[in-house]
């Protein structure tokens, strides 16, 4: 391990500006907010605005970042942990001058800007206004906003017809429920219809599968559709009652995964008591 000091830091400088860490940083919370947690959001926030004096590097500890977000240890633990996974950190171990083990480096790594995300045709999530570091007391609030998708001109041809098209007339909220494509379940079609655009049931309908998927069901999506479609009203009614600080997305994908995930336990508690029902049949 090294030891702490300027110079090791100024080793691990990821970046040349502070510019160019926060396009960085924003072009990650443009990919990854919408599954991040509130938790999360402010530790990365933390670590971001401690980040300054050695453009991308923060030599913050644990207990100091859980003071500043009001979150125990050992969740700022875990939640670096989550980061360090989807390559936002790296976590660099340092030694003191006695050589014990001192503070970690926490190192922001480059990611694509926004704008080379929307070059690439990155499916969009949520994206956050600019931040700077100089603007701490906007930074937290900033992670709640959204930014005005940017809205390309594409001309396509008809090749029936032979006349070119321009895409950049359909306005988003013209595209209603019925242009939703047959993979969404028509269940959560009618739920979200009153509330969402076409685009925007499609991108709920991933997260769902994304939930489904991960927990690994025996049984059909057909058959969890009631506990989907309650988890998005509960959603909708924690939105009106002004309790979502984060995205809508993000908050529906988290409250459906934990009712998800409960319904997974019976699943295999119920396969549990069938495997022992038939062991004990076998026993004369």
């Amino acid at each position: 391990m090294q030891k702490l000091n300027y110079d090791t830091m100024k080793s691990y400088q990821s970046f040349s500006t502070i510019e160019e860490m926060d396009h960085s940083v924003r072009g990650f919370l443009y990919t990854y907010k919408s599954s991040l947690s509130e938790g999360t959001l402010k530790v990365l926030t933390f670590i971001w605005r401690h980040s300054v004096k050695v453009f991308g590097v923060s030599f913050a500890k644990y207990d100091t970042i859980a003071a500043g977000v009001t979150l125990n240890r050992r969740t700022v633990i875990r939640v670096v942990k989550t980061l360090e996974n989807l390559g936002f950190l790296k976590k660099v171990p340092t030694a003191r001058m006695n050589g014990k083990q001192g503070v970690n480096i926490l190192i922001i790594q480059p990611y694509q800007s926004i704008d080379e995300l929307l070059t690439n045709h990155t499916p969009p999530h949520d994206v956050t206004h600019d931040v700077t570091p100089n603007k701490t007391e906007k930074k937290q609030s900033s992670l709640c906003e959204n930014k005005p998708k940017k809205r390309t001109n594409v001309t396509e041809t008809n090749y029936i017809t032979g006349v070119q098209i321009d895409n950049s007339s359909i306005n988003d909220h013209e595209i209603d429920a019925s242009f939703v494509p047959e993979i969404v379940h028509e269940t959560f079609i009618q739920a979200a219809k009153p509330f969402f655009h076409a685009f925007d049931i499609y991108r709920l309908w991933k997260r769902v599968l994304i939930a489904y998927n991960k927990l690994n069901f025996e049984r059909c999506i057909e058959d969890v559709m009631d506990i989907i479609v309650y988890a998005f009203k509960q959603t909708v009614f924690m939105k009106r009652m002004g309790k979502i600080h984060t995205s809508f997305e993000g908050y529906f994908y988290r409250t459906l995964y934990s009712m998800l995930n409960v319904e997974k336990r019976r699943e295999n508690r119920h396969f549990l008591y069938d495997f022992i029902g038939s062991d004990n049949n076998c026993i004369e």
